[in-house]
């Protein structure tokens, strides 16, 4: 009987899909107002995520010098959601 050997690149390697996550925070500009956020990114890890939360901050707020943002949750959102649940009287109500 022949003994296998393993080679370099025959482990199998899981491949992480690409999700959605929902993201809230808030921001904390210069001199104004709290503002609480709520938003969906797409992502294959937290880090990913955070990522695309910077380039959204930075769209966003462009002529901030310096925003404190604090992250509350940044979850994967791992259900397909009834949008049947959102419709009232045949209009879409997000």
């Amino acid at each position: 009987m022949e003994e296998q050997s393993e080679q370099p690149g025959d482990y199998h390697v899981e491949r992480q899909v690409m999700k959605e996550w929902i993201v809230e925070y808030y921001v904390e500009r210069s001199q104004n107002e709290t503002l609480h956020c709520i938003t969906i990114l797409r992502g294959r890890t937290a880090d990913e995520v955070q990522t695309r939360l910077y380039s959204e901050l930075r769209e966003n707020f462009p002529m901030e010098f310096k925003l404190e943002v604090t992250v509350t949750r940044m979850v994967p959102i791992d259900i397909d959601t009834d949008e049947s649940l959102f419709e009232l009287q045949g209009i879409f109500q997000p």
